[in-house]
């Protein structure tokens, strides 16, 4: 992620710093109504990452159970 490709909710941040130090790919997309995506490479499989969730702790879980099971993958 570049310097401006931050998420504005500091508990989703932090997830996907977890993310990209796990060895996933995590991706800023800036036309879209969603933030991103955390993407496992080896599997290709990848969870959304909305820009403006109901609840920014459950998003954040939500990550960080993706980082869970595809951390043996990266």
């Amino acid at each position: 992620m570049g310097l401006g490709d931050r998420h504005q909710k500091k508990d989703i941040e932090a997830a996907l710093r977890r993310a990209e130090s796990s060895g996933l790919k995590v991706t800023h997309d800036k036309n879209r109504h969603n933030w991103g995506y955390v993407i496992c490479c080896p599997c290709n499989r990848s969870v959304t990452v909305r820009c403006t969730p109901r609840n920014a702790g459950t998003e954040a879980k939500k990550i960080d159970e993706f980082i869970k099971h595809h951390r043996t993958c990266a």
